[in-house]
């Protein structure tokens, strides 16, 4: 079994967790594992070497929206899925078509601009990429793109990725989070701490998101 490992919210403020986590996968032998880097958190200079420390020892970048916060509820679809899945952290579903292309485009942007290699890889905040097509996908330096069901290799094919996470802030989302993990395998606050850590001991090969097709060259 392929294992692919990834890091969500990665910010200023969650640095010292995101290092926690990358050190158990390091101990583990569980690399590479990819970063979910959110650009516009006001990353200071001492912030960003952390980030280059890390894509040092083994870790690879990707783009994670823009602030990883929606600036208003927009529609039902939004209203939905902000009481179910993602509260206000899903951005793409409170823009527009071209809203949702630029802020692709600034967050590649953002690693270029901060000395930072760039992503081959964007995930929308809770997976939400809102009004956009694949072949507007197709149109972005962004050679993948994951949403939940699997990832867009760009101008190819998509690939189903079962997913499992571990971000949850209530007994009820923990609850959710365990009903489907479980699903997953079988075809935050970290209430699920120790689920994490099994699921790091899982034997099976680390891959990155490189190995899911041709990287864009």
């Amino acid at each position: 079994m392929n294992l692919l490992f990834s890091i969500h919210d990665v910010a200023p403020a969650t640095l010292d967790k995101v290092r926690r986590i990358f050190d158990k996968l390091v101990d583990a032998d569980q690399l590479p594992a990819t970063l979910f880097v959110i650009p516009d958190l006001g990353w200071q200079a001492r912030e960003l070497d952390v980030l280059r420390e890390l894509v040092a020892r083994g870790a690879e970048l990707a783009g994670h929206g823009w602030k990883h916060r929606a600036d208003s509820i927009r529609g039902v679809r939004h209203r939905l899925h902000s009481a179910l899945i993602s509260r206000d952290v899903a951005e793409h579903l409170a823009l527009d078509r071209a809203g949702c292309l630029r802020l692709m485009r600034d967050c590649f942007d953002w690693f270029g601009e901060h000395e930072l290699p760039a992503p081959d890889l964007y995930v929308p905040p809770a997976w939400a990429m809102g009004s956009v097509s694949r072949s507007d996908l197709d149109e972005l330096p962004f050679a993948r793109f994951e949403t939940l069901s699997g990832v867009y290799l760009s101008g190819e094919r998509f690939t189903p990725v079962p997913m499992i996470g571990f971000e949850a802030d209530t007994a009820f989302r923990a609850a959710a989070c365990r009903i489907w993990n479980g699903l997953n395998r079988g075809w935050a606050s970290l209430r699920l701490r120790e689920d994490l850590s099994r699921a790091v001991a899982m034997s099976g090969t680390p891959v990155s998101y490189h190995d899911l097709g041709r990287s864009r060259g």
